[in-house]
């Protein structure tokens, strides 16, 4: 056989181990593949630590901390995946924090009339009130508002179509809390973001979150357990 050849041949099954080997690291559908029950896990987009409790086909049951195993979760594998253990109990620092969400604040700690109507035209875009027999009702405080000078529209400013262009632009920079009310934590998130408050077609204002730039406060998030 020609030993170049030979090397080509041996080279094969090498670059094909290697090929599968990538494709098995990269996909995310066996991220948290293999876990087990009793395995600490944190579930996509859902706050807190939590438990595997039964192994499903391609998911799992996922229980949530302070929530009984009645109220677990059924997940696919792909929003699964290896986090912190629920603790058992509250630590020190945990039981000095606040265990309730504080109210939204009132539109009239604005200090002029334009502020007062934007804080609550924002307020009421990320505030709720919790469904019926449920959790997760969300409330409101300001840090900082931020207004600037009315301008004109802008050709960057044009793709809002439900809007008054006749009418004015406020560019607002707000830093603000949220807390969300869950039965067995309160998950507090402060965030600072840019808002486009302008006049709608039927003359109303309204205000829009515009996205983050550079400069911004980096967000925080407090998972605090109530018990």
């Amino acid at each position: 056989m020609n030993p170049r050849s030979s090397m080509v041949l041996s080279a094969l099954p090498l670059a094909m181990v290697l090929a599968v080997a990538w494709v098995a690291t990269t996909s995310p559908g066996h991220a948290a593949a293999g876990l087990g029950v009793g395995a600490c896990v944190t579930v996509r987009e859902q706050p807190g630590p939590a438990k595997i409790i039964r192994v499903t086909p391609g998911g799992y049951v996922v229980q949530p901390q302070g929530k009984a195993a009645s109220e677990a979760m059924n997940w696919q594998q792909d929003d699964v995946t290896t986090g912190p253990c629920p603790s058992a109990a509250a630590t020190a620092a945990q039981l000095a924090q606040p265990h309730a969400c504080f109210a939204s604040d009132p539109d009239s700690n604005g200090g002029t009339p334009i502020e007062r109507r934007f804080r609550g035209l924002i307020r009421r875009t990320m505030e709720r009130e919790a469904a019926q027999g449920s959790d997760g009702a969300v409330t409101v405080s300001f840090q900082s508002f931020t207004i600037g000078r009315p301008r004109r529209w802008l050709r960057s400013d044009g793709f809002n179509f439900s809007s008054d262009q006749s009418k004015p632009i406020y560019d607002l920079r707000v830093t603000y809390k949220t807390c969300t009310d869950y039965r067995a934590a309160i998950d507090i998130r402060q965030q600072e973001r840019n808002f486009e408050c302008f006049t709608a077609p039927t003359g109303d204002a309204a205000c829009q979150m515009s996205g983050s730039t550079g400069g911004m406060a980096q967000d925080k998030q407090q998972y605090i357990p109530k018990r």
